[in-house]
């Protein structure tokens, strides 16, 4: 056998190994650095192949297998690159590559090697056949042959009326069902049932009349009238004076073939209808999403906001409309203060029990709830009075801070589907958001505020149970979050004699630790799992400006904004204890509000471990002059290193002087 004439189209670099690889599998290697080089040697000589590499000396390999095939040299290219540019593969072999290989290493070049090793055997001459004349099967061994073969077989005589079946082998039995005495004599259409298309069977008759061969896939029935999927093909046999002396069949059973591909097809509708469901969510998303964004940042009111969420919603292609209401505390109705495109007008009021179930869910259980048309009865803001299929119903709520609920509408059948839940979810989120800003806003730049006094008398209240294992009377001094499950509470008590094990055998008490000691008494820190409802009461637009306790009750002065709900904060308080009294409620000017700002501004910047090293440093005295303590101090009763410790305390510094230089 001849030598394979190879052109190795390559840079100098590594050429060696490739080139005696191909030599040790013996080829003849031409070995030519760039593209125009190897369309001469093409052009003068004769190669029975190309292997090139992509990048190529002001040239690249695709660029040259698309010149081998504008030139009409009938040459298989193999294309043998280190380039790991997922695209190249395509481009390759849109312009006339044979075969792609990747270089990475001895393996690569092996199989180079084997590629080419196969071409050669493909183009070469091929070994001369074997003389088999001694070896011809006999009549006996094709019949068992044709009687045994795993394919369904069967002959059809078409000099008898119907053309009936005059043999069958094995197969055709185990795919039917039938035994041959049952079928002989019969038309095959005796496998026909309900499903079977008639298109396909007179596709058959037509080609049996035409005397020509078919192959269609029929849907036949077996015996016992399960269905199968058929690969059937039939084929004119002649005798010798050229006439049809019989028809035969070959049955194939593709039922596993056709139900896999029934479930492709089910698959790949199902992956195109979900495709065009999330492609409506999310162009519903990209618009009604931006405009409430928009809105919650221009409008600084409760009022214009919801007005403009439900303009925005009925504005929305697929909604109809929608609604913002709330509980009122006074009545217990459901007071609308916003409402678009639905015919209702706003400010309006329902009694719960006559709106919706949807509605009433979503106010008792605080999530969201649906209900269509025809489910959910007529009647105050139901769908069916509304004109739309569908209502969803929103929880507005900001951690336990409950603003309402919104009601949106939708205005075509497949609208507000699971998907368009979770986006009804992220609106209330967002207006929650939103409403919250707005009320922080207001409480900390009022000029009035209404101040309330509360006593509560639970000796389950945290401070009392704190002020009892102290025995004496403690002031609160502030509360730092370390994470979702615990604290940090400061305190100052009078009590000339602290003892803090009494403290620690609290339940809810997870460390402690004395902070400071004068001739004022004691400041201490304790870490905990439950801790006052302030935030709580923040949420609900309460600040806590002073706390104090003892073991028979506790005192608070709670201040809020003129038009804050004083039952809701009262409320608060009220879930987590009992005996809640308000003592007093007074009006006035604001304290010092420029102060509250910066507070709150600084607040925001610090991270939970630099508010608690800050104040627990300012407890200590650190910032006075001479230092009472140092570092190592502080950091020990903390429970962290030194470095920690400053690392936490320059970082809050630093924050602190940026909110004092740019407020």
């Amino acid at each position: 056998m001849s030598r394979l004439r190879t052109l190795l189209v390559h840079p100098d670099e590594d050429v060696d190994r490739i080139v005696g690889a191909l030599e040790a599998a013996d080829c003849d290697v031409t070995v030519v650095n760039h593209a125009t080089v190897a369309m001469s040697r093409l052009a003068a000589g004769s190669f029975d192949c190309v292997v090139s590499e992509y990048d190529l000396p002001g040239d690249d390999g695709v660029q040259l297998a698309e010149a081998i095939r504008e030139s009409s040299f009938d040459i298989p290219v193999v294309m043998f690159t280190a380039t790991t540019d997922d695209s190249i593969p395509q481009a390759a072999f849109e312009n006339g590559v044979d075969r792609f290989l990747r270089r990475n290493g001895n393996a690569s070049i092996d199989r180079l090697v084997a590629d080419i090793t196969t071409m050669r055997r493909g183009a070469g001459a091929t070994d001369a056949p074997q003389d088999v004349s001694e070896h011809e099967p006999t009549a006996t061994e094709i019949s068992r042959a044709v009687e045994e073969a795993p394919i369904g077989m069967s002959l059809s005589d078409p000099d008898l009326p119907d053309y009936p079946l005059v043999y069958v082998n094995d197969a055709w039995e185990d795919r039917t069902g039938y035994a041959a005495e049952e079928v002989l004599g019969r038309n095959p259409r005796l496998l026909q049932g309900p499903e079977t298309d008639p298109e396909t069977t007179a596709e058959i008759a037509e080609a049996i009349a035409n005397e020509e061969p078919i192959t269609v896939e029929i849907r036949n029935y077996r015996k016992d009238g399960t269905p199968f999927w058929n690969e059937l093909t039939i084929a004119p046999i002649h005798d010798d004076e050229g006439s049809v002396a019989h028809y035969v069949g070959f049955q194939n059973d593709v039922t596993d073939r056709k139900t896999a591909e029934r479930l492709a097809e089910e698959r790949a509708e199902k992956i195109a209808s979900e495709r065009q469901a999330l492609d409506r969510v999310l162009g519903r998303v990209n618009g009604l999403l931006s405009e409430i964004s928009r809105i919650l940042v221009e409008e600084d009111d409760a009022e214009s906001i919801s007005r403009g969420v439900c303009a925005e919603i009925a504005d929305e292609p697929g909604y109809m409309g929608g609604w913002i209401g709330s509980v009122s505390p006074a009545t217990g109705d459901l007071e609308l203060t916003a409402a678009s495109g639905i015919p209702v007008d706003a400010p309006t009021s329902y009694p719960i029990s006559e709106t919706p179930e949807a509605v009433q869910r979503a106010i008792e259980h605080d999530e969201l709830q649906g209900c269509s048309a025809g489910s959910c009865p007529t009647g105050p803001l139901s769908p069916g009075e509304a004109g739309a299929p569908r209502l969803v119903v929103v929880p507005i709520t900001y951690s336990e801070r409950r603003y309402g609920i919104l009601g949106v509408y939708s205005s075509e059948g497949n609208a507000l589907d699971r998907r368009e839940r979770m986006v009804c979810e992220s609106v209330g989120k967002m207006i929650a958001n939103g409403l919250h800003s707005v009320e922080t806003t207001r409480i900390l730049t009022t000029d009035r505020v209404v101040e309330l006094c509360v006593r509560v008398t639970d000796p389950n209240c945290s401070l009392c149970e704190v002020a009892d294992a102290l025995d004496g009377r403690i002031e609160h001094l502030g509360t730092s979050r370390l994470d979702r499950e615990s604290c940090e509470l400061y305190f100052k008590t009078s009590s000339a004699d602290v003892d803090l094990s009494l403290v620690d055998a609290l339940p809810f008490i997870e460390s402690s630790r004395s902070v400071t000691e004068d001739e004022d008494g004691h400041t201490i820190a304790l870490t905990a799992t439950k801790s006052p409802p302030f935030a709580a009461l923040a949420e609900h637009g309460g600040v806590v400006v002073e706390a104090s306790a003892t073991a028979s009750g506790a005192d608070l002065t709670i201040e809020a904004p003129p038009e804050g709900q004083v039952r809701s904060l009262l409320d608060v308080l009220r879930s987590e204890y009992e005996g809640v009294e308000l003592r007093s409620r007074s009006e006035r000017e604001s304290r010092d509000r420029s102060l509250s700002e910066f507070v709150a501004a600084v607040d925001e910047r610090l991270t939970e471990r630099q508010r608690v090293a800050l104040k627990t440093a300012e407890l200590n005295g650190y910032f006075e002059w001479p230092r009472p303590v140092d570092g190592s101090e502080i950091a020990e009763t903390m429970g962290i290193t030194r470095q920690t410790f400053h690392q936490h305390l320059r970082a809050a510094e630093r924050k602190l002087v940026e909110a004092y230089v740019d407020p």
